[in-house]
């Protein structure tokens, strides 16, 4: 963390520069829907909004020990959610969101162009948030993307996992940002308790979620029985387990993907 104490606050520190900052685009325009019959509805007025490169990836990061697998989320600092504490809600909100806990995950840049600008990112983000140093070749597939706020956003988010050894995670080095250097490392639970804390609202973040259920289908694991599916189990859910490798960005490879390895749950 920045000097190395815990962050106790966030407060704000003054506006913007002009031309400051860019991230993010906000388009207010007015637009109108065409009918087949060449007719057009009245004009209404739309707000959305642009992440600079659009997309953002999010990445299960897993291992397995004594039978059950083990996923990655990090306590993050996020200013918007932060502030609520300061907004008339319509349903109150007790909870001080200090950090929020949320997946790893990361921001596709426009330099990132297709399947290899893609795993190149998984690559980059997997180092700066969590240490470890990964190969191309070992991003797996999860499936089809999801729109997070597709009323107010153009972003998709593209799921992805990667096996890792967590005797070899090093120290990450972030991104440059403050609030990635201040936040705390990330941490591994069992899928199964990622999900009942998902359900609970402990965790608040569908990433999470979403990554855990993928997750637990393409290595056979049954969250809510505690243990991986029977071979007979297993044949009932192959619908979705092939999804996870024909869906999504994982459609673009040219080379077939290797079904994940598991370990022996008995």
């Amino acid at each position: 963390m920045s000097g190395g104490s815990r962050v106790i606050a966030v407060e704000v520190a003054g506006e913007a520069a002009p031309g400051e900052g860019g991230f993010l685009t906000l388009i207010r325009l007015k637009y109108r829907n065409r009918y087949a019959d060449g007719t057009c509805s009245r004009p209404y007025l739309y707000e959305h909004i642009h992440r600079r490169g659009f997309d953002a990836v999010a990445i299960g990061l897993y291992f397995e020990r004594s039978g059950h697998p083990w996923m990655a989320y990090r306590p993050g600092i996020r200013v918007p959610v932060y502030f609520r504490r300061d907004l008339a809600l319509t349903v109150p909100d007790s909870r001080l969101y200090d950090l929020i806990p949320e997946a790893v995950a990361g921001s596709l840049e426009p330099q990132d162009k297709g399947i290899q600008g893609f795993l190149g990112r998984v690559v980059a983000e997997v180092w700066e948030e969590a240490g470890f140093r990964i190969e191309p070749g070992q991003v797996e597939a999860l499936g089809g993307g999801f729109f997070p706020s597709h009323g107010q956003s153009s972003e998709k988010i593209h799921l992805c996992a990667v096996r890792v050894k967590v005797e070899e995670a090093q120290p990450a080095r972030g991104d440059g940002s403050v609030n990635e250097a201040d936040a705390p490392p990330i941490r591994f639970r069992p899928l199964r308790e990622l999900l009942l804390d998902c359900v609970s609202g402990a965790i608040e973040d569908p990433k999470v979620e979403v990554l855990a259920r993928r997750l637990s289908t393409r290595l056979g694991y049954l969250p809510e029985l505690g243990r991986y599916a029977s071979a007979e189990e297993r044949e009932s859910v192959l619908a979705f387990e092939h999804c996870l490798e024909r869906a999504g960005w994982s459609r673009l490879r040219i080379e077939p993907q290797e079904p994940a390895h598991r370990e022996d749950p008995k």
